[in-house]
């Protein structure tokens, strides 16, 4: 009699409910084994019986408490926890009757079945919920697709609000999902999070370099980037292209790294002279110039480099000294990214693009919309989506991903020999 009791109240303890499916596994009650244990030795001196019931109780909803912590795996602690109490046991009952002590022994050696009945009903129930939750994240992942090529469709501006509100209620549902799945199966939702194909996969790992991470990337993006990716790729002279690069890159990424800055942002070089001048001969070239006289590898203006120290009059123009226009850029894009914050590093660079005071006449009118302080209506996926910013800086940002895709490829293009 006293064993059933003792299973019945260690499948209690372990969360063992058949029929409530929660978005995160019930956690076991959190106990200090120790103390308890302790207690239970002075009890022993009175009733082993009693004693025993306890410490199955508390062995159970230990076990389960750590496969919880192990996000409903096997802890590996099972027999540990065994051996354990059963050596507290046994420290504390040397005094009592052999009788008695045979009696506790056979108790503690019959746990190992409630403990599998315990696990078995831990398992089954985790089971349905995990089932539960991908489903839940695959039906919410279908809408925000749906709402996103809504947006990309639309232009009227209301409506445009409307659905990037619904936009960020179902990110927030999906993330909400994703963090409940990893407490259940870290590995799932780790590969569920990774959704998309390879260009989603280099979106993101760029993106979290600037803690920019974004749930959702707006399909019209994507489908941009993979357009200058392709571009870039079918180029003939991609080649050459790369190999003058390659020459100045290693005095680039030390202008930028005395800077803090990550390599990615160097990409603004490669991008910027395709914005302006014929695509075959400026890519990373010191002496380009554009019609509207912006010049040198980093296609600065004349006002703008004169504001970083550099010389341009007549007789000198500084611009076209690569070392000296690149640590003058590195320490625009700098306070770029300062202004910003380094999660808004695409604004940063729309903002080299567009010129400070463009950018900042739009987070001017954002502004004046209500909540238009905040940091999420500030973004550059606010500013995308709601088609905030002129056509030629939304198409600016994805032409400098695409130079660094290419560029993390360049060993599988064969540009490296």
């Amino acid at each position: 009699m006293k064993t059933e009791a003792v299973s019945v109240t260690a499948v209690h303890a372990a969360g063992g409910h058949h029929h409530r499916v929660s978005p995160a596994v019930p956690a076991a009650p959190r106990i200090d084994a120790t103390s308890e244990l302790s207690k239970i030795s002075s009890d022993l001196q009175e009733s082993a019986d009693t004693a025993t019931a306890k410490l199955a109780e508390i062995a159970a909803r230990k076990v389960a408490q750590e496969r919880a912590k192990a996000g409903g795996m096997s802890s590996g602690k099972t027999m540990l926890i065994m051996a354990s109490t059963l050596k507290q046991v046994q420290r504390t009952t040397q005094a009592a009757t052999a009788r008695r002590w045979v009696k506790v022994v056979a108790a503690v050696a019959g746990l190992a079945a409630v403990i599998v009945a315990v696990m078995g009903i831990v398992i089954a129930q985790q089971k349905r919920q995990i089932e539960e939750l991908v489903k839940q994240k695959e039906r919410i992942d279908k809408e925000i697709e749906a709402v996103e090529q809504q947006i990309s469709e639309e232009s009227e501006p209301e409506r445009l609000a409307a659905l990037e509100e619904k936009l960020n209620t179902l990110t927030g549902n999906a993330q909400s999902t994703l963090r409940a799945l990893g407490k259940s199966d870290k590995k799932k939702a780790e590969a569920l999070a990774e959704r998309g194909d390879e260009l989603d996969r280099q979106i993101r790992d760029i993106l979290r370099k600037f803690d920019a991470d974004t749930y959702a990337v707006p399909p019209i993006f994507k489908e941009r980037l993979r357009f200058h990716v392709d571009e870039l790729v079918k180029a003939p002279n991609l080649k050459f292209i790369y190999g003058r690069k390659q020459r100045y890159w290693p005095m680039i990424t030390r202008q930028f790294s005395a800077l803090g800055l990550p390599e990615e942002m160097a990409y603004v070089a490669w991008a910027e002279t395709q914005a302006y001048v014929a695509w075959a001969e400026t890519q990373f070239d010191p002496k380009a110039k554009s019609a509207a006289g912006a010049a040198g590898m980093w296609q600065m203006m004349a006002s703008t480099a004169q504001g970083y120290g550099l010389r341009v009059d007549p007789s000198v123009d500084e611009r076209y000294d690569p070392e000296k226009e690149t640590r003058a850029a590195a320490r625009h894009l700098a306070n770029l990214l300062a202004e910003y914050g380094s999660d808004s590093f695409m604004l940063a660079m729309a903002s080299y693009n567009r010129g400070e005071s463009g950018v900042r006449r739009v987070l001017r009118e954002i502004a004046q919309e209500p909540g238009g302080f905040r940091k999420e209506k500030r973004d550059f996926w606010h500013l995308y989506r709601m088609k905030k910013l002129p056509e030629e800086t939304r198409e600016y940002v994805p032409k400098v991903l695409a130079a660094v895709i290419v560029s993390r490829d360049a060993k599988k293009l064969g540009l490296e020999d």
